[in-house]
């Protein structure tokens, strides 16, 4: 007999989180968008990279920020910050914060 499982989890297994994305961000390609739906760690995220998959693999996302965007936001947290090394929650505290103000995250 196989294991129960539920549609969700087999749906939801392949689906990445803000949190995901930003974990794997320093090998992500310049060129790449992430889309999301919503700016929580746990929202639903996508990158793509080339313009006609934008259109057409993101439904139900939205425009967040542009990775080279979203990689210049920390970078910048870190030279603002003594070269510290960001943990992954002040990375996406400071692309969070660029991608809604457009703005770097200002300093404490």
């Amino acid at each position: 007999m196989w294991p129960r499982t539920s549609r969700r989890r087999r749906h939801d297994a392949g689906v990445e989180t803000l949190r995901d994305v930003v974990k794997r961000l320093d090998h992500l390609d310049d060129e790449g968008v992430i889309y999301t739906d919503g700016s929580s760690p746990a929202a639903r995220a996508a990158v793509l990279t080339d313009r006609a998959q934008q259109q057409s693999e993101a439904p139900g996302l939205r425009y967040f920020v542009e990775v080279a965007l979203a990689k210049d936001a920390v970078l910048v947290w870190s030279q603002w910050r003594g070269g510290a090394e960001p943990t992954i929650d002040d990375k996406l505290m400071a692309i969070s914060h660029y991608a809604t103000h457009d703005a770097y995250l200002p300093l404490p």
